[in-house]
């Protein structure tokens, strides 16, 4: 079996790092490529910027060889959870090694912090803190600084959370896999200006935004200009514009305490705040104002704000229960093939994979639900119904 390694990854949208990342990854003998892709939905608490056919053709065109989906609801998780659906994903399709963007690429440092979030020890203090109403975030920093001597920015930074997180959930599932981290380049995940030829996800999105689209374009990779191009030009793209809020407002005033304290990462409290807000607010803006974001982080809200958007307040199990692949080139075709057993059920075909149990199929409601929100508030409505009319993308 050729080497392999996989990467969670959102693709929100592709871009030139993305592209320096598979790009490394070969050039150091990893003949597959393997991705984790967030479907629908992402984990800051938000559609999708491109539909994920879209995602999947721009990365399998600039060297991805086998792209699978992370389903809503496990791709709108907490940062722990995106991780551990990620991680299973990846490891039941038996990758080789596991690679991951960090801003300190000190996999060492990574796996000691991802190690002991594990322990007693640490369970302990983060308890103390969150007993004095520190906020959960600053409560795990201070917990971990009372371990180990760092620079702040190395529990701040986005992509050094995911990393540890990916360890952690490794550790969790007891696969003992090759680790890469590979260090950033250029603009950091919430940097507002390009920097060194790259542009994070969240730039070139604004770009898109302020209808900057050469500007956009300029930090995709050559061999998927045209299908960005072509997204961008059709209207097939995602932004959180005025019909989006009012339409999201609608909803949530629709919405009391008893539906909100439903959905996942939802408390009593935080669900009677929502209520409040959304009766009281004429925008989201002024809606978070009016919530108690010193304790509850923005990220948690807005993924609960997207479950209640989507009429998603039933529960779900508490891991990926299958694997849908969305595209691949003959290299992951190959790769698939000689995979010689797997854990999850795995098919191109939502309608096979919702025959498996009672769980796969409402994990293929929810992600239909949100692939048909997604197109229906793109900047040119889509169709509807995707999920079960597109069909695998292949690369040869």
């Amino acid at each position: 079996m050729s080497k392999s390694v996989g990467i969670v990854t959102e693709y929100n949208p592709f871009h030139t790092g993305h592209k320096y990342q598979i790009d490394y990854l070969k050039k150091n003998g990893f003949e597959t490529v393997v991705c984790a892709m967030s479907g629908s939905c992402v984990q800051r608490g938000s559609l999708a910027f491109m539909s994920k056919f879209d995602r999947t053709v721009l990365a399998v065109e600039s060297g991805a060889d086998l792209v699978a989906e992370i389903p809503f609801p496990f791709s709108c998780l907490s940062a722990e959870g995106f991780a551990a659906s990620g991680v299973m994903t990846l490891k039941s399709l038996g990758v080789d090694a596991l690679c991951f963007g960090s801003e300190c690429a000190d996999e060492k440092l990574l796996y000691d912090i991802a190690s002991y979030l594990l322990t007693e020890e640490y369970n302990q203090k983060l308890r103390q803190a969150l007993s004095q109403k520190i906020p959960y975030a600053a409560a795990r920093e201070q917990a971990v600084f009372s371990k180990f001597d760092l620079n702040k920015e190395t529990l701040s930074a986005s992509n050094d959370i995911l990393a540890i997180e990916y360890i952690k959930a490794c550790i969790q599932q007891g696969w003992n896999v090759q680790l890469i981290a590979l260090k950033r380049q250029g603009a950091g995940y919430n940097r507002t200006a390009p920097k060194g030829g790259y542009a994070s996800a969240s730039v070139v999105r604004k770009m898109v935004e302020d209808f900057r689209f050469d500007a956009a374009s300029e930090f995709i990779p050559k061999a998927s200009k045209k299908t960005f191009d072509e997204a961008l030009n059709y209207g097939r793209y995602f932004t959180e514009d005025f019909a989006f809020e009012k339409s999201l407002l609608f909803t949530l005033r629709q919405k009391s305490a008893a539906d909100f304290i439903k959905i996942r990462d939802c408390n009593k409290e935080l669900s009677h705040a929502l209520e409040k807000a959304a009766a009281q607010s004429d925008s989201i803006e002024s809606f978070f104002r009016l919530l108690p974001t010193k304790m509850y982080t923005r990220a948690r809200i807005r993924r609960i704000l997207l479950h209640a958007f989507l009429g998603r307040e039933d529960s779900f199990p508490d891991s990926i229960q299958y694997i849908r692949l969305l595209g691949m080139s003959e290299a992951g075709e190959t790769f698939l093939k000689q995979v010689k057993s797997c854990s999850l059920p795995i098919s191109h075909s939502p309608k096979i994979l919702s025959r498996k149990s009672e769980e796969c199929a409402r994990i293929i409601a929810a992600e239909s639900a949100a692939t048909d929100a997604q197109a229906s508030f793109c900047k040119i409505i889509q169709p509807r119904r995707t999920d079960f009319t597109r069909k695998l993308y292949k690369r040869k």
